[in-house]
């Protein structure tokens, strides 16, 4: 019975900019100005800024941080490259090292 569930379930997509310019009849480019609060912002009339919030909202649009990370060129990630994970020395430092980093957002690779 659950594999059947599991059938009809639906795959659930991320909502995209895209999604979202289509609701309001505008560009991605004019939904990510709004969205973003950048300066070219400032010339979208406030209706329709209102127009691109509430379609946001609705569709429950959440930012792509790779996308995000693209635009400002960068990754929030650190490699760790060490000899052995699993050593008496080594195992506490690279746990210490990866709390850190996910305290301040960052990706951590080992």
């Amino acid at each position: 019975m659950r594999a059947d569930k599991n059938k009809t379930a639906k795959k659930r997509h991320p909502v995209t900019l895209q999604m979202v310019a289509e609701r309001v009849g505008l560009t991605k480019g004019t939904c990510s100005a709004v969205l973003n609060k950048s300066a070219a912002s400032q010339s979208v009339p406030p209706h329709t800024h209102e127009r691109i919030l509430q379609a946001a909202r609705e569709l429950n649009y959440r930012p792509s941080f790779y996308a995000r990370n693209l635009g400002v060129k960068r990754t929030y990630t650190i490699g760790v490259v060490t000899q052995e994970i699993g050593d008496f020395y080594g195992s506490p430092i690279i746990s210490g090292v990866e709390r850190y980093l996910r305290q301040k957002n960052y990706f951590f690779r080992l």
